[in-house]
């Protein structure tokens, strides 16, 4: 191979992937986040339990029958 199939191989590389570069710009990102969300998010989530407070106030249950 002389040095000018060389140059010419670079200029047609160069003249093909600069317009695919610049047009990849718009949908790659999309393309990017579509394939995360499909293939990389989480299945299902494991509840950690219920939170629960323990009671600090005293209920005084005498007034809740009168009306």
């Amino acid at each position: 191979m002389n040095i000018t199939d060389i140059i010419q191989l670079i200029i047609l590389c160069a003249v093909i992937m600069l317009p695919l570069g610049y047009s990849a710009r718009r949908w790659l990102p999309r393309l990017l986040q579509r394939f995360r969300q499909r293939f990389l998010a989480p299945r299902y989530l494991k509840s950690a339990g219920v939170l629960q407070r323990t009671s600090s106030v005293t209920v005084n249950r005498q007034n809740d029958d009168k009306h």
